[in-house]
């Protein structure tokens, strides 16, 4: 992550005021995006074609800016991306260890399964980014507490090194920004809920 990944201007504004009184001297627009594909028809689902599932860490660059456009507050954006890639992984690690489970010990696998196991998976992850980042920008941003960022630095990288298996893929990123499924495929009109009742965790 370079300066040139920050297009927004950090115009006058009540915003940018109660960001500086709150010493936060950027802002870094992440997001989690996410979709689920279903075979497109029911000689699909007949074949026994997969589901497939995307997650992807997302930044808006047009609403990214520095107030104080200087090494600490990068280092603190860059930190924040990161916990947004861990919270994907952890969503991919979630459901992989789910489609594994549940096809153990069968030659041909279920179709259907990722469907009900998804929202749930996808919620893991964002819990998880949610807190952490929450947590980063009480103990850190607005604090420039140097120890606790390093504190946050390292456990992030663990994760990052731990989770290495499941790194956002190409394929991911692709399907994401395109928005288009691959032939065959359609995306879910509708998702089972989340089995821990969390509702959609806004992230």
């Amino acid at each position: 992550m370079t300066f040139d990944d920050f297009q927004g201007v950090a115009s006058e504004s009540a915003y940018i005021k109660k960001l500086s009184d709150l010493h936060i001297y950027h802002q870094i627009a992440t997001g989690f995006w996410s979709a689920l594909d279903i075979p497109k028809s029911q000689r699909g689902w007949k074949k026994g074609l997969q589901e497939k599932y995307y997650f992807c860490a997302a930044m808006e660059k047009s609403n990214s800016f520095f107030i104080i456009r200087d090494s600490t507050e990068l280092k603190y954006a860059q930190l924040i991306w990161d916990i947004c890639e861990v919270s994907t992984r952890i969503s991919r690690r979630n459901l992989a260890q789910f489609i594994s489970q549940i096809n153990e010990g069968i030659s041909k696998k279920n179709n259907g399964v990722i469907s009900i196991q998804y929202m749930t998976c996808l919620n893991d992850g964002k819990q998880f980014g949610k807190e952490v980042t929450h947590a980063f920008f009480d103990e850190v941003v607005t604090t420039h507490d140097e120890q606790a960022y390093q504190k946050f630095r390292r456990q992030i990288d663990e994760l990052l090194d731990e989770l290495s298996e499941y790194a956002t893929t190409e394929a991911e990123i692709i399907r994401l920004t395109s928005n288009q499924p691959d032939e065959g495929y359609i995306l879910a009109p509708s998702l089972m809920g989340d089995f821990k009742q969390r509702g959609e965790i806004r992230y």
